[in-house]
């Protein structure tokens, strides 16, 4: 669900507090986890989640798109220092060295660096998703690849971007860029969590509390009445996957 999805589940509560409390002297449940009180609580707290998470948002998807800035010469730079290495007369099998770890950059797994789902920070903390994996993944070939070179005596280029400091430089930002972003997404993570157990996760979450004021409402009024209308119509979404 996209976090669109969740302010709307938001917004729908706070126009279904709006109708109970309109309901005057006719909405006094016995359940305390929805009277009008608990239901504005509530309420308050999921706004809260929810300006919580969109102010970690900014700050991640800022250090993936430095990461992306980053990542962005990778593959051709390593076509060039592999045909340079070739021209340089290091004996065949280190070319072949470099060939190897040349084709896991530009591997099936990594032809085109997926974008990094915004909805599944989580993951990228935890160093599992596939995105931040290939990103993980081309760096330390693309390492691989400069202490190839580093080692041999005869790779000397005069190129500037063919040089070892160069190429050690870029590898040094590329780890940089990885680690920050998953920086940003451990707090993010941490927020997410936070706005499901208080939205959809808990026995007390905004969703189940919505449920049971449907219930309520039909109970006092019919199910055939103008006011379950009102309420049975706002729709709450509980994601697949959140």
């Amino acid at each position: 669900m996209a976090e669109t999805g969740h302010a709307k589940n938001v917004a729908n509560f706070a126009t279904m507090i709006a109708f109970c409390t309109g309901y005057g002297a006719d909405y006094d449940p016995t359940n305390a986890m929805i009277d009008l009180a608990a239901l504005n609580t509530a309420l308050t707290a999921a706004q809260a989640s929810l300006a919580d998470v969109q102010a970690k948002v900014a700050p991640w998807k800022d250090k993936v798109a430095e990461r992306e800035n980053i990542f962005a010469g990778v593959r051709p730079r390593t076509t060039q220092l592999l045909a340079a290495f070739d021209a340089c007369g290091a004996a065949e099998n280190k070319v072949d060295n470099v060939k190897t770890y040349h084709r896991q950059v530009h591997g099936r797994r990594a032809t085109a660096l997926p974008p990094d789902d915004p909805d599944t920070p989580q993951n990228e903390a935890q160093g599992y998703s596939v995105s931040h994996q290939s990103y993980v993944q081309v760096a330390e070939a693309f390492n691989q690849i400069v202490a190839i070179l580093d080692g041999e005596p005869l790779y000397n280029p005069n190129e500037t971007h063919l040089t070892i400091a160069t190429n050690q430089a870029l590898f040094s930002a590329m780890k940089t860029a990885n680690s920050q972003v998953v920086n940003e997404a451990v707090p993010l993570s941490n927020s997410r969590i936070g706005r499901n157990e208080l939205l959809y996760d808990n026995d007390d979450s905004l969703i189940e509390r919505a449920d049971l004021v449907k219930k309520y409402v039909k109970s006092v009024y019919g199910a055939s009445s103008a006011q379950y209308a009102q309420v049975s119509g706002l729709a709450f979404t509980r994601p697949r996957t959140h």
